[in-house]
Order: structure tokens, then sequence, then C-alpha cells
């Protein structure tokens, strides 16, 4: 976040959209490079993931490795064609990125957790110092990519030592017995969809990246730039979700579901919708005073990304996943890439690269109903009997009418730093006020039917 603050506003639109390209095209071809692997280990145990890799072959690690290497050789080409980037830079760095994101899933499953606060926390530190050079005019943007580089090697010996180290120590047997067509079958549902997740997140930048012009690029990726801290939010009440389902009796499992899901919408919401309101309401005043003027063609873009922010209030899939609808799941991916696809030119021609930004805001409300039609049909409800309706509508007018009155009575008189202060101040009561509610109604309520009011 600060690298994107401090790049954006001291570097020329050029040399910081051809910087964001980078990764940009790292993130979308690594998430396709690795085939959903940390995500699918991430859902078994320790026991499993040693029992797994047991069971593949040296011939499966060669395909695995084969393909990566596939991959990263049109990674370095794409960044030779638009920065001129050494192609055994941009491979090696491609390579070791999508190691250390199978080694880091695979020390998650270990609970190495104090080990990767330790090491993330020292990468970030020494990943901000090494950017701060490129400011200081200390290196050019090649040296820093290489200096990355051998940081990411580094990086990668000592969790893979790890992970080795942990291995020996596993113990014991898995509850089932898997086969290698099982386990073939189990990553189908759940990786796939991992990689159906991570291309729709960056495909829309992945394709501005190749058409446009790297300034043109670095005003999208500013308008577009995803909130660091929802995806982990929304990950976190989502793998408690499943936890809490898990511990439903059958005879109540349907009822405990909806509860469960309820409970979690409401408590999403209380952060989700007042953000919504800041972001949208307070965006002119975000863009002048983080990113200078020179990114005010970003603002309207900006207003129409934004509106993705409301379908976090709500975790569309953790009752398919906790039924093992995997093809639901899937077809709900592949309908979003679908849709975002076939209205990006259409509306392209018609909005520019707001267009773009708007196909894939209504590809993505167009999955949720998916979702939610087939939540409701599995469960045999109405859709408006999973979602907390009620409670969502008195929160969204609440909170829409007080960072519009806030907004308007600030911008009167006073600057744009401090009204945008003022609506920082608004956000942070309005989260912490409506988190402490619902949390207190949740008390109240467990193991009752989720209230559909506010209070």
């Amino acid at each position: 976040m600060l690298v994107f603050i401090f790049f954006s506003r001291e570097l020329s639109q050029a040399d910081y959209g051809t910087y964001q390209n980078f990764w940009v095209q790292l993130f979308l071809l690594g998430s396709i490079a690795t085939i959903g692997i940390p995500a699918f280990v991430l859902t078994y145990s320790p026991v499993f993931v040693r029992e797994m890799l047991g069971k593949l072959t040296t011939g499966s690690y060669f395909k695995i490795l084969f393909w990566v290497l596939v991959v990263a050789s049109v990674f370095a080409w794409l960044r030779h064609e638009d920065a001129g980037l050494e192609w055994y830079v941009s491979a090696g760095f491609f390579i070791v990125y999508a190691l250390n994101a199978i080694a880091e899933a695979m020390l998650i499953v270990f609970k190495r957790f104090t080990y990767l606060m330790g090491v993330n926390l020292f990468y970030t530190f020494l990943f901000i110092w090494l950017h701060w050079g490129v400011l200081q005019d200390s290196y050019s943007m090649s040296d820093l990519f290489m200096y990355l580089l051998l940081l990411g090697v580094i990086r990668l010996v000592v969790s893979f030592g790890t992970v080795k180290s942990h291995l020996r120590t596993v113990t014991g047997i898995p509850e089932e017995e898997y086969t290698l067509a099982d386990i073939r079958s189990l990553w189908k549902h759940i990786g796939i969809y991992d990689v159906f997740n991570r291309f729709i997140t960056w495909i829309d930048k992945f394709v501005v990246s190749l058409i446009f012009t790297s300034s043109i690029s670095a005003v999208y990726f500013n308008a577009t730039y995803d909130i660091p801290f929802l995806p982990l939010l929304l990950g976190a009440v989502g793998g408690a979700a499943l936890m809490q389902m898990s511990t439903h009796a059958k005879a109540d499992s349907d009822t405990g579901a909806i509860n469960v899901a309820n409970n979690m919408a409401r408590l999403l919401s209380s952060v989700v919708f007042p953000l919504f309101f800041f972001l949208f309401i307070f965006r002119a005043e975000l863009f002048e005073l983080l990113l200078k003027a020179k990114y005010a063609e970003s603002v309207p873009i900006f207003a129409v990304t934004v509106f993705i922010v409301p379908l976090r209030a709500y975790n569309f899939t953790s009752i398919l996943q906790n039924r093992h609808k995997g093809r639901v799941i899937n077809t709900g991916a592949l309908l979003d890439a679908v849709i975002a696809f076939g209205l990006m030119y259409p509306l392209y021609q018609m909005y520019d690269l707001l267009g773009i930004a708007l196909s894939f805001v209504i590809s993505s409300y167009v999955q949720g109903a998916y979702y939610l039609y087939h939540t409701a049909k599995l469960l045999k409800v109405g859709i408006l009997d999973i979602v907390p309706f009620v409670n969502w509508r008195n929160k969204i007018a609440i909170f829409g009418v007080l960072f519009v009155v806030l907004h308007y009575l600030s911008s009167i008189q006073l600057s744009s730093s401090i009204v945008l202060l003022l609506g920082c101040i608004a956000l942070v009561i309005s989260v912490m006020v409506t988190l402490l509610i619902e949390l207190k109604a949740s008390r109240k309520n467990h193991g009752a039917t989720v209230s559909q009011s506010v209070d």
C-alpha cells in the first residue's frame, strides 16, 4: 500500500504504469502457473498433505514444473517486450514467486504462523526499503527487480527447508484413503475455482496492460486497486462460517447453516457498507490527497469499481462449500468470466475504460445472484430467507444518509484534507459501533434464528 501511494505520487504515469504492469501480469499468470495448488493444499490436514505428496509420481512433479516454466517464459517475453527487462530476471522472478506461493500454503497447513509472520515482516521491510532506493535514484527499476529476485530466492530456500523438516515430523494416517484419481478430482473442484477467482480479479488489468500504453494502464490500475484487507476479512469469516456449519447436527443442518450465514452477513455488512459509502462519496478527496491531481481521470472509473464492495457483505459460497457443491461453485466462476468478457468490448466502445470496469461489476452481481439462487434451491427456502435483507436495508439507509450529509456539510467551508479526515473518523466510529451492536445481538440470539433488525 505504501509503495502504491508513493510510486503513484513520485513516478511519472508511464514509469508507474510499467512497474504495475509487471505485478499485474505476475499475479494473473502466477495463478495460472500454480493451477490452484496453494488453495487446494490449504483445505486439508498436514497428514493428508504428506500422503498426497507421497502418492504423486516423479512424472507429476516434472509436469507441474514444466508447466511453471512454460508460463514463466510467457511472462518473461511480455516483460521484455514492455519494459526491456532481461528475460532471466523476469523468468527467475516468476518461478520463485510461484514456488514461494506453494511453500507458504504448506507452512500455513503446518501452522507455522510465527515463522510466517517473522519472515513476511522482514520481507516487507526490505521490499519497502528497496523501493525507497528507486525513489532516491540510488539504482534503476531493473536493478530493483534483480534485488527483489535475490530476496525471493533466499526466502524460498528457507521456506522449503522448513517445509521439508516439518514433513518428516508429521505422523498418523488420514481419516480417509485417497487414490491419485481422488486427489485429482478434489483439486478440480477447489483448485480450478481458485484459478478462476484469481483470473477474474486480474484479467481486466491484464488486458489493459497489453492493449494500452503504460500511462493509461496506470490510470486504470489506480482506479481498480483492490482494498487490501477485504479479501482477508472475507476469507477469515468464510473459514469461520464453514467451521461453525460443520458443527451442526444433521437434523438441524439447514437451519444452522442459514443462521450462521445470516450472522456472518450481519457482521460483514457492519464493515463493508460504511466502507462502501465512504469510498464512493469521498472518492475525489481520496485521489486528490493520496495520489495527486494527475490521477483525476481515475476517479470516475473508481466510482464504478467501488460497487463491487457491497458484494463482500456476504460469503456466497460458504453453504455451497459446506454441502460439497463444487460444480455449482465452478460454474458460477465460469459464468462470471464469460459475462465479463462478453460485456467488456461493447461497454468499452460506449464508455471507454469505465466500460471495462463496469463489465466486471455487472458480472460479479450476476455471479452473486446465481450462487444465491442455487443456495436457496439447495436448502428449499426463498432467497430472502438466506440473507438478512431488512438488516441490510436499514444499514444502507442509515450509512448512506450519514455519509452524504457529512460530506455535503463539511465540503461547504472546509478544505479537502479536513473533509477526508472527518470522513475517516465517521467511518471508524460507524464500523466500531455497528460491530458492537451486531456482536451483542449475536450473543443474545446464539442458537436462535438470527434477527433481521439492526438492533
